[in-house]
């Protein structure tokens, strides 16, 4: 009775319940079928990938639910008419094979980047800390890949969504009717009317599709229409595409930013492994890795062809398989340290990519996963390179992440997450003019870090006041050097997050040019000096604001080093414009005096699109 109760249950949930209770490899009796559980890896292996692994190509799974989505004897997925899945399959690699796949890399940079404008467009909508459905935004990119690569068609964004959300109902009804016993479908009327028009309703939209597409638009869809598929099977190799090609991949992308939102140390080398294009063995690992831990696909499901015998296990012809990823990747017996997020495990271990087995392996491993690895490599440094992402609430790890299985292993609760450019504000300008006062307001508004009163510090600690640094040069140029080494300095440690500046080491050239006389060259003998002007010259990672003088003063504070009057005011701000020009620095002027204009001004500049 209890295992007929376990069909109210996913998969994943029943599969974990007897791996708990019994061990590594478990026999029962499902709807009167026998099957067996294992979450251990050896078994696992021999199963998809040794001799007998051609003996494993069908997958469980009821006749009348496979009819209700359409791929009883149909598509790739679950086709469990063996020469009818090998024809077909034989035309998803072609339409898959190397030249589409790097059509799909550049395509997936160029969706991206479209994506990260979108993502901008929002922020400026929102005055305070932007936040971004990245599930959705990589369902956008993933679905707009696989449709023009593989269909030869865009949509709009209105059209790509309504698709988009065909697709998540269509593997909830996936679920249902696959693997639940057709006797209980009754006592769930309203979920199976729903489930039954999710699937008419997806159906449809790629009739659709079909309806304007070009048949030898692309090497796929040439494949389709030259190999004497029926239009059944036309319409259904078109829906799996979709299927397959949208969700997965923007899953996996979604679980990766969330691990790496834990691990800060992690995203800093992945970016700075970024900059060499012909090593991108730390990206693939993080995204094996993730894979790891939060697999897409956390079961892998089987049915043996003959009888075979596996590991001492005698395994007869009609037996059910199910593979438990999930439980396998997290048992200290096959990985170290296993609720870790380390990639080095698999640049260190290249066996462990097998071993893992996201995508499955053998030859009913998933046709598309090379594919997916590429647009994966695309995607991610895009979004990376351009945006920081943390969680809301970070007091509850990723690994602990409630989950529910619509085949592909989706989360119950979607976070949104906050966004923030993965830039430098800084201000410079003659003192008084606001730059610490903006600086704190924008950091209390979009919760950057703020790098603030390197001077004053500095000040107080060498016993200096105002007057000093006006009237001895040899104690100001030793103080503007003290200043710009702690500029330096500070700027490393914060290299890759969003943080605002109220100065800079221009500041200390100017005030080494005003009041130190010709010395003030000596500066720019300095390693860190010039380390400095060389980033303010990265406008894709450095945003230089010269806050100009206003008529108001704030009085002097016998700390600043006021101007003496309003043309002076003016000649330390054309100061400062002339050292940008001089050294090719770009440069906003902001000219405005309230406080909440001048962070729309900012704002707008972050968020601007990339063109």
């Amino acid at each position: 009775m209890f295992i007929q109760l376990q069909f109210f249950y996913t998969v994943p949930e029943f599969t974990e319940f007897w791996c708990r209770l019994y061990g590594d490899i478990v026999g029962v009796w499902m709807n009167g079928e026998y099957t067996i559980i294992t979450c251990d890896a050896e078994f696992a292996q021999r199963i998809l990938s040794d001799n007998n692994s051609k003996n494993f190509i069908i997958r469980m799974g009821n006749d009348h639910g496979l009819k209700e989505i359409g791929m009883y004897k149909n598509g790739i997925i679950w086709n469990n008419d063996v020469s009818k899945w090998t024809h077909q399959k034989h035309i998803f690699q072609a339409g898959l094979a190397s030249n589409a796949r790097q059509r799909a890399f550049n395509v997936a940079v160029e969706k991206t980047r479209q994506e990260i404008n979108r993502i901008k467009t929002s922020a400026l909508k929102n005055n305070n800390t932007p936040t971004v459905d990245l599930l959705n935004v990589f369902r956008h990119i993933t679905l707009a890949i696989i449709l023009e690569v593989s269909l030869g068609i865009q949509l709009d964004l209105e059209k790509s969504q309504n698709l988009i959300d065909c697709v998540v109902e269509y593997f909830k009804a996936w679920e249902f009717f696959l693997l639940k016993p057709r006797f209980i479908w009754p006592l769930f009327p309203l979920k199976l009317f729903h489930h039954r028009k999710s699937v008419l309703k997806l159906q449809k939209e790629i009739q659709n599709i079909i309806s304007i597409i070009d048949p030898q638009a692309t090497t796929f869809l040439s494949q389709l229409y030259s190999n004497n598929l029926t239009n059944e099977e036309i319409q259904q190799s078109i829906l799996e595409m979709v299927l397959a090609g949208t969700d997965t991949s923007s899953v996996s992308l979604y679980y990766t930013i969330l691990l790496l939102t834990e691990n800060k140390k992690i995203v800093n080398q992945l970016i700075d492994s970024l900059d060499d294009s012909l090593d991108d063995s730390l990206l693939e690992a993080v995204l094996r890795e993730s894979m790891r831990l939060m697999p897409v696909g956390p079961v892998i499901i089987r049915k043996s062809l003959n009888d075979c015998e596996i590991s001492g296990i005698h395994i007869k012809a009609s037996t059910n398989i199910v593979i438990s990823l999930a439980r396998m990747n997290r048992n200290q017996k096959w990985f170290d340290d296993p609720l870790k997020f380390d990639p080095q495990r698999f640049i260190k271990n290249k066996n462990l990519i097998t071993l893992s087995a996201p995508m499955g392996v053998g030859p009913k491993s998933c046709v598309g996963q090379h594919f997916a690895m590429v647009e994966m490599k695309a995607i991610l440094p895009e979004l990376l390179k351009e945006f920081i992402f943390t969680r809301m609430d970070e007091t509850r790890p990723i690994i602990d992440t409630r989950t529910r299985w619509d085949v592909a292993q989706q989360p119950v609760v979607k976070e949104i997450l906050n966004v923030l450019p993965r830039k430098k504000v800084v201000f410079v300008g003659a003192h008084s003019v606001g730059k610490t006062t903006l600086a704190r307001f924008i950091k209390n508004k979009m919760n950057g870090i703020l790098v603030s009163e390197i001077a004053r510090t500095l000040i107080k600690e060498l016993n200096l006041n105002a007057d000093i640094l006006r009237n001895d040069p040899d104690k100001s140029l030793e103080f503007q050097a003290s200043i710009i080494k702690a500029q330096c300095a500070k700027e490393e440690e914060i290299e890759h997050e969003f943080a605002i500046l109220d100065r800079s080491a221009l500041d200390a050239l100017v005030y080494a040019q005003t009041f130190c006389g010709k010395r003030w060259n000596e500066l720019l003998d300095m390693e860190e000096t010039n380390k400095c002007l060389e980033r303010y010259r990265q406008k894709n990672k450095y945003m230089i604001f010269l806050i100009e003088p206003q008529k108001e003063c704030l009085r002097a504070d016998g700390v600043r080093m006021m101007p003496t009057d309003y043309e002076d005011w003016i000649s330390f701000s054309e100061s400062f414009k002339n050292i940008m020009n001089e050294y090719n620095i770009e440069f906003n002027a902001i000219n405005v005096l309230d406080i909440n204009q001048r962070y729309s001004i900012i704002r707008n500049a972050l968020f601007a699109h990339n063109i």
